[in-house]
Parts: C-alpha cells; sequence; structure tokens
C-alpha cells in the first residue's frame, strides 16, 4: 500500500514511478531539488535508473538482487562498460536506512551540481553546458566507479 502510494506521489511530482527503491530516490531527489536526470536513460545496451549525460554521471538504485554474487558480477561488468564510455557510475541502496540513502543520493547530487556548473538558485533551470557529441559524456582522464557510501 505505500509503495503505490509512493508511486503515486512520483507520478503527480512529474517522475516516472518504477521500483520501490528508485521511487525513494526520486522523492530525495526532488527534496534536494537536483538537477533534473534523465530516467532508464539507455546507454549502449543498458539502461540508467538515474542519469545526467551532459556530465557523463549515473545513479543507479540497487536493491537486494544487486548485493547477490550474481548480481555483483553482472554490475561490475556493466560498470567497467560504462566507465570505458566516459560515464562515472554511482551506486545507492537501502541497506543501511533512509539515512545512509539520503546521504548516499546528497553526495551524488552534490557532484551532479558542480559537474553542471548548476548553482542552487538555479537547480530548477536545464543545465548550461550542452550534451556532448553523439549522445555520449564527455571524456574523463580517469574515470571511476565509486560506491556512493557514507
Amino acid at each position: 500500500m505505500i509503495g503505490r502510494a509512493t508511486g503515486h506521489v512520483v507520478t503527480e511530482l512529474g517522475w516516472q514511478p518504477g521500483t520501490a527503491l528508485e521511487n525513494e530516490v526520486v522523492l530525495i531527489l526532488a527534496r534536494f531539488k537536483a538537477p533534473r536526470p534523465v530516467q532508464q536513460h539507455k546507454a549502449g545496451r543498458y539502461r540508467l535508473d538515474f542519469a545526467w549525460p551532459q556530465a557523463g554521471i549515473a545513479l543507479e538504485a540497487d536493491g537486494w538482487w544487486h548485493r547477490s554474487p550474481d548480481g555483483a558480477a553482472k554490475d561490475r561488468h556493466r560498470d567497467s562498460w560504462l566507465r570505458s564510455q566516459g560515464w562515472i557510475v554511482f551506486r545507492v541502496d537501502d541497506e543501511h536506512g533512509e539515512h545512509v540513502l539520503r546521504h548516499q543520493v546528497m553526495r551524488v547530487v552534490r557532484l551532479v551540481r558542480a559537474e553542471l556548473d548548476c548553482p542552487l538558485a538555479d537547480w530548477s533551470t536545464p543545465p548550461r553546458r550542452a550534451p556532448p557529441q553523439g549522445g555520449r559524456p564527455r571524456a574523463r582522464r580517469t574515470p571511476i566507479t565509486e560506491r556512493a557510501t557514507a
């Protein structure tokens, strides 16, 4: 029941509803007035839960399956390919509670805001940088995958 109510709130805010964890991330992004990501952004054969293509940053909301050996192995392969394409991938989860999840998302929002040069007053406006040519994020010297943990 709570999951359906959250999905309705997400829809009312103008976002695309997803898994319970993705919906929770949406509510946190909205609360922090984050620059609006593209939901379910296609990158090669993969779909990113939340992406800021202009900054080359992806945010993945990982449920229990991603903590399994099979899920973790597939995520490593996927993240390796994404890094080779210039993406920085952050993975957040709810394993340690809502407070830690909020902190994880807040760290990603700060980085996105800095990468897009989007000051607090302009968070609701589109980013000032044009998307990269060919729909790919701009190249990075040392792309990394980080787990946005506390």
